[in-house]
């Protein structure tokens, strides 16, 4: 995760339904939601989830 604030983290996101990688606002309530909704995938309500940094680097 990078740029914070006392209430949220910015960090890479993805859609649980498409698998699409965007950036995300991770809240310490465990709420995540799009930087901006021009930055999501296409989904109609999309699923954003934080990345994990295992799954980045899974296969190395």
């Amino acid at each position: 995760m990078t740029s914070s604030n006392e209430n949220r983290e910015k960090a890479a996101g993805i859609c649980n339904d498409c698998g699409e990688l965007f950036t995300v606002w991770a809240w310490q309530d465990g709420t995540v939601r799009p930087v901006s909704p021009h930055n999501a995938c296409s989904c109609p309500e999309p699923s954003p989830r934080v990345v994990d940094e295992e799954e980045v680097f899974e296969g190395g």
